[in-house]
């Protein structure tokens, strides 16, 4: 299939799926935040939050699965040449990474959702039914292993955005600019 982008940047399609990605992302840990520790434990206000919150990180799995299809018909660009190999590696590394965990993480959370013994409403309409019964043991490991997922998904977050602010800050490179819109490229 022919791209109608330069091989130097990323397409309009890969860009929007970035970005949302991004974006409803970055809302979850607020939102976590929120429900967990803002609302009053069992209310309507808490159910609505955790539900959203659900709702969000299905959105987030199925997005990065249709990315990661996507990658297969339009692939990304190549990086660029003067990059030293070390970061290259790490570039290639910190993908996987966080392509792992936009897939990850929702699964956990979906299985802690479905032994907590509460109902998964997504979209507050679609009650998905449970494939398993309430367990708090598996409820409590599960509740640790999203909530120490999403901390390091946080921090490789955090690498993710720094290394791209240094490409375009310090190295003024054109690194981040693949990743923006054609109007922004070029822009300092």
């Amino acid at each position: 299939m022919a791209s109608r982008h330069p091989a130097t940047r990323y397409g309009g399609t890969a860009q929007a799926f970035h970005w949302l990605i991004a974006l409803l992302v970055l809302l979850q840990f607020p939102l976590a935040f929120w429900m967990d520790r803002l609302v009053e434990p069992f209310s309507k206000q808490q159910f609505v939050l955790v539900n959203l919150h659900k709702t969000l990180g299905v959105t987030i799995l199925l997005l990065a699965l249709l990315r990661l299809a996507w990658r297969r018909v339009s692939p990304p660009p190549p990086l660029p040449a003067q990059l030293p190999d070390w970061e290259r590696q790490a570039a290639r590394a910190s993908h996987a990474a966080l392509y792992l965990l936009l897939i990850v993480q929702p699964l956990v959370g979906l299985a802690q959702g479905f032994v907590s013994g509460f109902p998964t409403v997504l979209f507050l309409a679609v009650t998905l039914p449970s494939p398993l019964g309430p367990d708090r043991t598996l409820d409590a490991l599960l509740g640790t292993a999203h909530f120490l997922i999403g901390w390091s998904f946080l921090a490789l977050v955090a690498l993710h955005v720094a290394a791209a602010l240094r490409h375009h800050l310090l190295l003024r490179d054109e690194v981040l600019a693949r990743m923006l819109p054609a109007a922004r490229h070029g822009r300092r």
